[in-house]
């Protein structure tokens, strides 16, 4: 067999058998290749032709949530989308404590969407609460402290809700101390009612005497141990009077003032004659004050009162009364109208003064 020889013609044949295989091998291959081009070809259409040509209509702007609970434009993680349109629900209105006052807050809807993970959801409850919380909180509180329901005492409206009362329990004065406490309580029967002697009130320069700032030689006055029946007051005003009854058994009205306009009371009442008057010392010789000003019925000195520091701290205390921080005062006098300082008073804390000559007479209020 090694030795066989083929001829000239059996070459020829083999050479075109050759090339006719590889001939077929190359359109099987062109073949192949355009077939998978068209499949590829139609799937690219049908992808192209299935898909939308122009943006569906929106119904309104798409809402994002970031972790914090603001509302901004953010990664699709915490995209929300925009809920469907609430039923109609008519506002519920909130009332303060005042009969013409009112706050109208709309009926808010639940908030809906995911957030990311369970604590971005309590960020944003969280922050839920707390602009509800201050729009609330703040606005109710200071709003109720402006606008006291007011209510009627011998002729006055008192507008509080925490009372705080001096009587001047002095000879000419007792026979209507009973009548007068018992007004005040009808109204307010946890009102603190202290009893001292006169409605003077006393300063040295720039400080009440027996007052907060007082450190200096007071100047002689007539003292009287306190009236105040302890058991009718509440449990604050009891260790109050604790702390009030020396110095305004020496200090008299001025020391009670000074002192409750630091106190937790919406309204300070006075009861008196207000024949006592404003006497003011100056210590140009030290330990013994000399006189310089007084307007008491019983003794006058000097014409116009001396300016002093413990007046602006007065006035400035009273005209925070209209934001809920200090006390309204109002005066009532059974004789003569209080000192011209202490209207003033009045005015800057939007109090009332009122003259109940009435009850001297037995008669009820006007």
């Amino acid at each position: 067999m090694a030795g066989v020889q083929l001829g000239p013609l059996a070459g020829v044949e083999y050479d075109s058998f050759t090339r006719a295989r590889r001939q077929s091998r190359n359109w099987a291959s062109l073949l192949a290749s355009l077939l998978v081009h068209g499949c590829l070809l139609v799937a690219a259409c049908w992808i192209v032709f299935r898909s939308p040509t122009s943006r569906p209509r929106e119904e309104g702007p798409s809402v994002f949530v970031t972790a914090s609970g603001s509302t901004a434009a953010g990664s699709a993680e915490h995209a929300v989308k925009a809920r469907p349109k609430a039923n109609f629900q008519p506002r519920q209105r909130l009332a303060v404590n005042n009969a013409n006052a009112s706050v109208s807050l709309p009926s808010l809807p639940p908030v809906s969407g995911t957030m990311a993970g369970p604590a971005g959801g309590a960020k944003g409850l969280a922050s839920a609460s707390n602009g509800a919380g201050k729009g609330m909180g703040f606005g109710g509180a200071n709003g109720a402290a402006q606008h006291f329901v007011g209510k009627p005492v011998m002729g006055a409206t008192i507008r509080a809700q925490h009372v705080a009362v001096y009587l001047d329990c002095s000879g000419s004065m007792k026979p209507y101390l009973e009548r007068v406490a018992a007004e005040i309580r009808k109204q307010y029967p946890d009102a603190d009612v202290f009893l001292f002697d006169g409605a003077r009130i006393v300063a040295v320069e720039d400080h009440i005497v027996y007052g907060r700032s007082f450190r200096g030689e007071a100047p002689r006055l007539t003292e009287a141990p306190s009236q105040t029946v302890e058991s009718t007051l509440t449990p604050a005003g009891r260790q109050l009077l604790a702390r009030l009854r020396l110095p305004c058994e020496k200090g008299s009205l001025g020391a009670w003032i000074d002192r409750l306009l630091v106190e937790k009371y919406d309204a300070l009442v006075v009861f008196s004659d207000f024949q006592d008057g404003i006497r003011v010392y100056d210590e140009k010789r030290k330990g013994h004050p000399s006189l310089v000003y007084s307007d008491s019925t019983y003794h006058s000195v000097g014409r116009t009162i001396p300016a002093g520091r413990w007046q602006e701290l007065w006035l400035q205390a009273f005209r925070q009364a209209e934001q809920g921080k200090g006390p309204r005062l109002y005066l009532f006098s059974i004789q003569g109208e209080p000192q011209g300082f202490l209207q003033r008073c009045v005015e800057a804390s939007g109090g009332a003064s009122i003259n109940v000559r009435w009850l001297r007479a037995g008669r009820r209020a006007p």
